[in-house]
Order: structure tokens, then sequence, then C-alpha cells
């Protein structure tokens, strides 16, 4: 199993995440509460980018460990939509399934 197989559960939820806040017009970005837009917004382009170009999973994934680890400072105020997503892209982190 390549290690691209391997994170596909993880870049899908992350591509959830860009899908919902990088919209074309920035609508949903520009939506955030202040704190929430500064924190996420350049990880999450990041990872964003890697999602466009194949990288290796271990950069991948250390980009997705930083938009967790920032997100978590500011999960308390995010839409519950968003939070929703983090949670699901940080039980595809650790090999789990949320359902």
């Amino acid at each position: 199993m390549s290690s691209e197989t391997g994170s596909q559960p993880v870049r899908e939820a992350a591509g959830r995440i860009v899908d919902l806040v990088l919209t074309e017009d920035d609508v949903y970005l520009d939506s955030l509460p202040d704190e929430v837009e500064v924190s996420i917004a350049v990880p999450l382009i990041e990872v964003a980018r890697m999602l466009d170009e194949p990288t290796g999973d271990r950069e991948f994934r250390r980009s997705v460990r930083l938009l967790l680890e920032v997100g978590a400072v500011v999960s308390p105020c995010m839409p519950s939509e968003l939070r929703d997503l983090f949670e699901e892209l940080r039980f595809a982190m650790r090999g789990l399934t949320l359902r």
C-alpha cells in the first residue's frame, strides 16, 4: 500500500475543509470570526496547495497537523459545520472513521 493510498481518508477530510472555506470569492472565509480566519487561513492554504500538487505523505501530514493545532485553539469560535469537519480530519489522522 502506498502512502498516497494510506493517506486517502486524510486527504478527503482535508479536502472537505478546503472546499468549504476556500471558495473563489472567499465569502465563507471572510464570514468567519477574525480569530478563526487569521489562525487557519495560511495553514489551510498550504494544505490546499498540497492537495492540488502531489507531495510526499510526510510533508502533507505535517501541514495537516499544523492546521489541526491552530484549529484546536480557535475551535470554540468556529461555526459548527467547520468544527465538525475539523473533528473528522482529526479522526482521519488517527486512522479512525467518524460516522
